[in-house]
């Protein structure tokens, strides 16, 4: 998401347009959450050697569902206003990294597939939703640390 700066440098203070996207590239399918999608809408200028943006971004975000961990494409939206250094010499900056960090940290990590969604079984990790009559006997092993410090303790 690199944003060419030639014609802010050539115009310091004035507002001009800005739109880009980007699609979700160099990131790892195995990351807990994915970026897919990000556009940036809005305006900026140049001071010195620094741009200063207000856009409003879009974005959509890959993640798992915290009971059943199924992937779950949720939408963020925000109006932001931040600043770039612009290097000496350069043609253009790269926004990647400050829009990411944008778009994180306002995204809700805690999502859930659906409403009512019954998670993973806590003894096996079926998919109570695929499952729905699914029964496991607990065993006489250990499940959470405080389980294995009072099975230790008592053997």
């Amino acid at each position: 998401m690199r944003l060419r700066v030639q014609e802010f440098l050539d115009r310091p203070g004035r507002r001009l347009p800005v739109k880009l996207t980007a699609a979700g590239e160099d990131q790892p399918d195995d990351e807990l959450r994915v970026v897919e999608e990000i556009a940036l809408d809005g305006e900026a200028f140049s001071q010195l050697s620094i741009l200063c943006l207000t856009v409003h971004v879009t974005a959509r975000i890959r993640q798992p569902c915290r009971r059943c961990l199924a992937p779950v494409t949720t939408s963020v939206e925000l109006d932001e206003e931040f600043e770039v250094t612009i290097p000496p010499g350069a043609d253009e900056v790269d926004l990647r990294e400050d829009v990411l960090k944008l778009v994180l940290s306002a995204h809700d990590p805690n999502v859930v597939c659906r409403e009512e969604c019954r998670g993973l079984c806590p003894i096996c990790g079926a998919d109570l939703n695929r499952e729905p009559n699914h029964n496991c006997e607990a065993d006489d092993e250990p499940r959470t640390l405080r389980d294995l410090i009072s099975w230790t303790s008592d053997s």
